[in-house]
């Protein structure tokens, strides 16, 4: 797998679009679920394509072809969801009014997104698109492939 290929602009738009999107549907979900406080749904641009980076980093090292890079994607915005979820209600955790091991382990199952989410997901994908259309510009997606194509090399 050549983790650059997903570091062209066209695929930073739709990595981003998609990652910010099952975040976004992951959060509503968990407030939803336990009724706390409402959070921020938008997510950091560099976390983001940290995070996906990692997680095509660990997909080439299992060189396994029939994982879906989207459904891990998927997962991954997820995990990312419940762990800010997570730290932005540490007292209820504490208290034990909710319990992240199940959900966690739904995301891992792939079974968290349930078929309204999937029909949330579907409706609202090229809304995120656009959105990120509108701010990778040639030149940032250029500095964050270079930034790639280095971080690549340093651990090579």
């Amino acid at each position: 797998m050549n983790i650059e290929n997903h570091f062209e602009k066209n695929e930073i738009i739709k990595n981003l679009g998609k990652y910010e999107l099952y975040y976004q549907v992951t959060l509503g979900n968990l407030i939803s679920l336990t009724k706390s406080k409402d959070m921020n749904y938008e997510i950091e641009f560099q976390l983001a394509l940290g995070s996906i980076y990692e997680l095509l980093k660990d997909l080439r090292s299992l060189e396994d072809e029939s994982i879906s890079f989207d459904e891990e994607l998927k997962k991954q915005a997820a995990m990312d969801a419940v762990q800010n979820f997570a730290n932005e209600n540490l007292e209820l955790l504490k208290k034990g009014e909710i319990k992240i091991e199940k959900i966690v382990n739904h995301i891992n199952d792939g079974i968290f997104f349930n078929e309204a989410m999937e029909v949330v997901c579907d409706e609202n994908i090229e809304h995120q698109i656009e959105k990120w259309e509108n701010i990778i510009t040639p030149d940032l997606a250029k500095a964050i492939l270079e930034s790639i194509k280095e971080l690549e090399q340093n651990e090579n």
